[in-house]
């Protein structure tokens, strides 16, 4: 059961109150004993916002990410999630959370003894899904989807970085999550298969998927998203619009 948002989720500028707020931070901080990770961190990102979080090494950007997925717990203020406030979630209701949102890795964080198909196939097992017909269906439209339909008897130590993003991708997207946060999705890739990938999560989000990008690629920041996010030193420094951002 779905825990109701809390006066926290009201906090948004008379702008964003206009359009549904799937994910809110607000006054967020989180320590790591003497260091500060985030300080009192607000903003809100609407259903279908694809936005970019932006900022250098140790901004923040991945502690935002894993605070979305609750890979990590904040020490202070108030997080809304698609209507769950992390505060008040409780265990058995993490992977409730989880299955509406799909994360994608950096470092794709690919099981090399599995195939490629195994590998996206686990996210429908673990949602609890038996027939071997359904997965076989899901699993293989969506590997088709992302261009490795061809691929999905190869394991990941095989592929180029490119194609193991592209997996990621994929099993990202398998569950059809509500959410897709992608941290760093491009930083180990050539600007190809950057661009690549890039177009993917677009797609993605034509589909009415919101996405979360967190990023210091200066390509993908040109591109722009509908809203751009910046930390700096753990604290937030600006939140843009698409249409500003696109003048700037």
């Amino acid at each position: 059961m779905d825990i109701k948002p809390d006066k926290h989720e009201k906090m948004e500028t008379r702008a964003s109150r206009k359009k549904k707020s799937v994910i809110g931070f607000f006054n967020v901080c989180k320590f790591y004993g003497e260091s500060d990770a985030i300080v009192d961190v607000s903003f809100t990102i609407s259903k279908d916002d694809f936005a970019l979080i932006t900022g250098p090494s140790g901004a923040g950007k991945s502690t935002v990410i894993r605070i979305i997925y609750m890979g990590e717990t904040i020490s202070s203020g108030s997080v809304i999630v698609d209507g769950m406030n992390l505060l008040r979630i409780t265990r058995p209701q993490v992977p409730l959370l989880r299955r509406k949102i799909g994360v994608i890795f950096q470092d794709f964080k690919l099981i090399p003894s599995k195939t490629v198909f195994g590998n996206v196939a686990l996210v429908l097992e673990a949602a609890g899904v038996r027939s071997k017909n359904i997965i076989h269906d899901k699993v293989m439209s969506v590997l088709e989807t992302v261009g490795i339909g061809d691929r999905a008897a190869s394991y990941p130590p095989t592929l180029s970085g490119g194609e193991q993003q592209r997996v990621a991708v994929a099993r990202a997207m398998v569950g059809e999550p509500k959410i897709i946060l992608a941290d760093e999705p491009t930083a180990s890739l050539d600007p190809e298969a950057a661009d690549a990938i890039y177009q993917l999560l677009q797609d993605v989000h034509a589909r009415g998927t919101t996405v979360v990008v967190t990023t210091h690629d200066l390509n993908l920041l040109e591109k722009g998203g509908t809203r751009v996010i910046h930390l700096k030193s753990g604290r937030m420094v600006s939140i843009v619009n698409q249409d500003v951002w696109n003048g700037l």
